[in-house]
C-alpha cells in the first residue's frame, strides 16, 4: 500500500494557525501590560518623596531620574515590540485565511465554468456520437453484407462453370451451340448460389465482431476505470461545479420560452440553481414532485414487552480504527431491504463511554422503503436535514442508556458517516458527542464543533466520499487521510487481486477496513492524536447489541 496524506489534526495547518493566532493574543496581552507597567514606572518620576531628596542629593536625585526614565521607556520599547509582533502574527493568519478563501472562491468559479462547458456539449456530442456510431456501425454491417453476397457470387460463378465443363464434357456436342452453353452457364451458376449461404456468412461475422467486442469490453472497461480512479479530480469539478454542470445540460432547453420557468415550478428553485446546496435541494424537490425522497419517520423494533429490542452481538470487540470498519461492514451484512441495522458498543471505562456505528447505503431505489438507510437518506442527508435513519440513531442511543454526558464516539462507513456528520453538527441533540469516525463520506459541508474531534478516511479513487465538492476543513480538531484503495484478496482465488479497484470498485468498507489498520500504524502525529484520545472508547469491557431501525 503506497503511503497516505494527512492534513488536519494536531499537526495540521489549522493547528498552527490557531497556535499562530493564540500567541498574537498572548503577545497583545503581554504588550498591554508592559505599557501599563512602564506607565507606572514613569509615575515614580514624578514621585512627591523623590523629588523633595532632591534637594538634599541632586546628583543622587538626577541619577534615581535618569534610571526610572530609563527603565520605563525600556518597558515601553518592548511593549511597543511586542505589540507589533502580535498585529504581525495575526494580521498573518488573517492574510493566509482570506487568500485561502480567494483560491476556494476562484476554484468553484473556475468548476462551474467547466461543468457548464460539459453540460451544454454533452447532449450535442453525445447525440452526434451515437449517430456517428451508428453511421459506422451501419456502413460497417451493409459492407460485410455487400461482400459476402459478392463472395458468394463469385462462388456460384466458379461452381456454375465447373459443372458447365463437367456438362460438355459428358456431352461434347454442346459445344455446337454457344448459347445453349451460355444459358446452360447461367442456369448452373444461379442453382450453384445459395442466399442461406451469405446470411450464415454474415450472420457468423457479425457474431465474431461481437465476441471480439465482448472480450474487449472488460479490458477497456477495466483501463477506463483505473484511468478515472487515477484522475477523479474530474468528479471534484462536476460536484463542486453541480450548479454550472445542471445549467449547461439545461441550456439548449433553457432557450425555449417557459423552460426555465417550469424548472423553478418543479425544483422549488430558481432556475438555473447558483450553489451546491441549491443545486440539492432542486435534485430533492424535483424528486418529491414525483414522490421520491419521502423520508417519512423512524421506529425502532420493539419486544414483547413493547420497548426497543436489543440483539446481543457476543465475541465481539472493537479495539482499533480496523475494528470500526470491520464493524460498518458487519452491520450493512446484518440489515438489508428490510430495516436499518444501528450498533451500540459500550466500554466499561472509567469513565463508560459509547460507540454507535451507524449503517451504510444498502438500497438505491430512490422510492423510499422500510430500510432508512437508502437514496432518500443520502439526499435528504446532504440537504443538512435530520433524516428518518438519524432518528432511528438516536433512539437507539436512548434505548441503550446513555446519558447526556456520557463520551460517545460516531463511527459510519458512506452513508453512516453522513449521517454521523450530521448528528454532531446539530446543536439540539441531547448526547455528548466527542468524536466523529467516517470513511468514504462526503462531510466537508457539516459545521461540526470545534470540541468534537473527527478522523475521516478518504480514498483518492473513491467518488462519493467527493460528493461534497469540497475538502474537509483544516481545523486542529478534523484529521484527513487519503490515500489509494488497496487490493483486496479474491476469496474466490484467495490470491490478491490483479487489478486496481479503480474508480468504479474503491468504494468498500473492506477496502477501508484494511486502510484503517496501515493509518493507526503510520506513525502520523494526528492521526495518533485522534487515537490516543479515543483510547478510552477502546478499552476494557465492552459489550455490544443491536438495534434495527425501519422508516414508518
Amino acid at each position: 500500500m503506497s503511503g497516505i496524506t494527512v492534513s488536519g489534526g494536531a499537526g495540521g495547518v489549522g493547528a498552527k494557525l490557531d497556535d499562530m493566532r493564540l500567541q498574537a493574543q498572548q503577545l497583545a496581552t503581554l504588550s498591554t501590560e508592559l505599557i501599563g507597567r512602564s506607565g507606572t514606572a514613569a509615575a515614580k518620576a514624578v514621585d512627591g518623596d523623590l523629588l523633595e531628596s532632591m534637594i538634599l542629593s541632586p546628583v543622587t536625585g538626577a541619577a534615581a531620574e535618569g534610571a526610572i526614565v530609563l527603565a520605563s521607556g525600556s518597558l515601553l520599547l518592548v511593549a511597543t515590540e511586542t505589540g507589533v509582533s502580535a498585529v504581525f502574527l495575526e494580521g498573518a493568519v488573517v492574510a493566509y485565511e482570506t487568500a485561502d478563501q480567494l483560491i476556494a472562491a476562484a476554484t468553484v468559479a473556475l468548476h462551474n465554468g467547466v461543468a457548464f462547458v460539459i453540460g451544454v456539449l454533452a447532449v450535442p456530442v453525445g447525440f452526434v456520437a451515437a449517430a456517428g456510431v451508428a453511421v459506422v456501425g451501419g456502413a460497417w454491417m451493409l459492407t460485410v453484407a455487400g461482400v459476402n453476397v459478392v463472395v458468394e457470387g463469385v462462388d456460384s460463378l466458379v461452381e456454375g462453370a465447373q459443372q458447365t465443363l463437367d456438362q460438355i464434357g459428358d456431352n461434347p456436342w454442346l459445344l455446337l451451340s454457344p448459347a445453349g452453353v451460355a444459358g446452360l452457364f447461367t442456369a448452373n451458376s444461379i442453382a450453384a448460389y445459395s442466399p442461406q449461404e451469405v446470411i450464415d456468412r454474415t450472420a457468423a461475422t457479425y457474431a465474431d465482431a461481437l465476441a471480439r467486442l465482448q472480450e474487449l469490453a472488460p479490458i477497456a472497461g477495466q483501463a477506463a476505470n483505473e484511468w478515472l480512479g487515477d484522475n477523479a479530480w474530474i468528479e471534484d469539478i462536476l460536484t463542486d461545479g453541480a450548479p454550472g454542470l445542471l445549467a449547461g445540460l439545461t441550456f439548449l432547453p433553457g432557450l425555449l420560452p417557459g423552460f426555465n420557468g417550469l424548472m423553478s415550478v418543479v425544483t422549488g428553485q430558481g432556475w438555473p440553481p447558483l450553489t451546491y446546496e441549491q443545486a440539492i435541494d432542486a435534485i430533492a424537490t424535483g424528486g418529491g414532485r414525483f414522490g421520491l425522497f419521502e423520508d417519512g419517520t423512524a421506529a425502532l423494533e420493539v419486544g414483547a414487552d413493547g420497548k426497543p429490542k436489543p440483539h446481543a452481538v457476543p465475541d465481539t470487540d472493537v479495539r482499533g480504527l480496523g475494528d470500526l470498519m470491520n464493524g460498518s461492514s458487519e452491520i450493512d451484512r446484518i440489515g438489508g431491504d428490510d430495516f436499518s441495522d444501528i450498533r451500540i458498543v459500550e466500554s466499561a471505562g472509567p469513565p463508560k463511554s459509547y460507540i454507535v456505528q451507524i449503517p451504510s447505503t444498502q438500497v438505491w431505489n430512490p422510492d423510499a422503503g422500510p430500510a432508512a438507510n437508502d437514496s432518500t437518506s443520502d439526499v435528504v442527508a446532504m440537504q443538512g436535514e435530520q433524516t428518518a435513519l438519524a432518528s432511528a440513531v438516536l433512539d437507539a442511543m436512548r434505548a441503550a442508556g446513555i446519558s447526556p454526558t456520557d463520551p460517545v464516539m460516531l463511527e459510519g462507513f458512506s452513508l453512516g458517516g453522513i449521517t454521523a456528520g450530521l448528528i454532531a453538527s446539530d446543536p439540539s441533540v441531547p448526547f455528548n458527542i466527542t468524536h466523529v469516525a467516517t470513511a468514504g463520506s462526503p462531510v466537508a459541508r457539516y459545521d461540526i464543533p470545534d470540541d468534537v474531534q473527527v478522523l475521516s478516511l478518504e480514498f483518492e479513487e473513491d467518488p462519493v466520499a467527493r460528493l461534497d465538492g469540497r475538502d474537509n476543513p483544516d481545523r486542529a480538531n478534523w484529521t484527513t487521510v487519503q490515500g489509494d484503495a488497496p487490493r483486496l484478496i479474491d476469496p474466490a482465488t484467495q490470491e490478491l487481486e490483479e487489478d486496481g479497484p479503480g474508480i468504479a470498485f474503491s468504494h468498500n468498507s473492506h477496502r477501508y477496513e484494511e486502510f484503517a489498520d496501515h493509518v493507526a500504524s503510520a506513525g502520523d502525529p494526528s492521526v495518533d492524536a485522534f487515537v490516543d484520545s479515543a483510547d478510552p472508547f477502546f478499552s476494557g469491557d465492552q459489550t455490544v447489541v443491536d438495534y434495527r431501525g425501519t422508516r414508518q
